[in-house]
């Protein structure tokens, strides 16, 4: 299958820091990383054809997050990427299998550090699927992503395994305008062919690039309202950030994995509650989300806060202006805001 186009104004990278690897844990913060630049930002709000969908993990029945990726797989009928940090759940890599073979023309990109990728490599490509580890330029390939058709994306915070569906609070944006469809099919075109993607004034939120620059400006220019739940946060400056928000009176909310399945957070938790923000901590399920909701604007995607994430890693992530859409994602955090144990 052919290599799609790609358009617009190349994303400026940073240059890597050195930082820990990891399925998900927590790295350096120092001064050194965090003081550096980033590309420059974009203004990702101009209006989008049509909303995306949020979806809230786990979910019950047929509105459970892999149930509806399981569906979307199997409604596809000319293409599916996959882009997947972790990837263990056979029953999708049969799906996509049962896809290819049906003409569906499935290409897959994995992490190459993640336990469990040799099988599943395996297991696909013996099923006649097209696969790739990502380039060993990112210090993980974190994305969580699928671009089904040429015409709908799925963007998520959980990977494909049975805890990512099952035992962990995650959500993914279903999103089918076409201008975020055809920026995260380029992102995937360019991550398959070991290329730099490029992309014009995205609404998508790409690491490298300057998600680290927007992600601060979006903290910074929160009025009234911020609600934060992260499976961590070790980047000293959002944390500063975060504590800046509640300086200047915008009604903070921080909501955490608990430090028993992220120890990083016990030093996060305890430096935003000695500057006055009301920290929380939750289990289960497991806070494995990537969400920020500032004045009813939701952040989602595979971002955590930390240095490795923001800037070096392959991430991407998605911002939500459209407040019917954001409504789900901002209800589920009320209620483990509710449930969650004060710090």
């Amino acid at each position: 299958m052919s290599q799609r186009a790609h358009v617009g104004l190349a994303l400026a990278l940073v240059a890597l820091a050195a930082c820990r690897n990891g399925d998900d844990a927590a790295d350096d913060d120092g001064a050194a990383i965090d003081a550096a630049g980033d590309g420059a930002s974009c203004d990702p709000a101009r209006p989008r054809s049509m909303p995306p969908e949020l979806i809230v993990g786990p979910g019950a029945g047929t509105a459970a997050l892999e149930e509806r990726v399981v569906a979307s797989i199997d409604a596809a009928s000319t293409s599916i990427d996959v882009h997947m940090y972790t990837f263990t759940v056979d029953r999708i890599a049969n799906r996509l299998i049962a896809a290819d073979q049906r003409g569906a023309a499935v290409r897959v990109i994995l992490d190459p550090n993640q336990s469990g990728v040799s099988s599943t490599r395996s297991q696909l490509e013996a099923g006649g699927v097209e696969v790739k580890l990502a380039s060993s330029s990112f210090p993980n390939a974190h994305a969580k992503f699928m671009v089904l058709d040429g015409a709908t994306n799925f963007i998520l915070s959980g990977n494909f395994t049975l805890a990512g569906f099952d035992d962990q609070r995650n959500y993914a944006a279903v999103v089918r305008d076409p201008d975020d469809v055809a920026d995260l099919a380029a992102i995937f075109a360019a991550d398959w062919s070991g290329q730099t993607p490029a992309l014009d004034c995205t609404r998508l939120v790409v690491s490298p690039g300057d998600a680290r620059s927007r992600i601060l400006a979006f903290i910074a220019a929160a009025q009234t309202t911020l609600d934060v739940e992260m499976f961590y946060i070790a980047d000293s400056a959002i944390r500063t950030s975060i504590i800046q928000a509640h300086t200047r009176g915008v009604a903070v909310r921080v909501l955490l994995a608990d430090p028993a399945d992220m120890t990083e957070n016990s030093t996060t938790a305890t430096t935003l509650r000695d500057a006055g923000v009301p920290v929380r901590v939750l289990t289960p399920p497991v806070i494995h989300a990537k969400l920020l909701v500032a004045d009813g604007v939701a952040l989602i995607g595979s971002h955590n806060m930390s240095s490795t994430s923001l800037r070096d890693n392959r991430e991407v992530g998605i911002f939500v202006r459209e407040g019917n859409a954001v409504a789900p994602v901002a209800a589920q955090f009320a209620s483990d805001w509710s449930a969650a144990r004060v710090w």
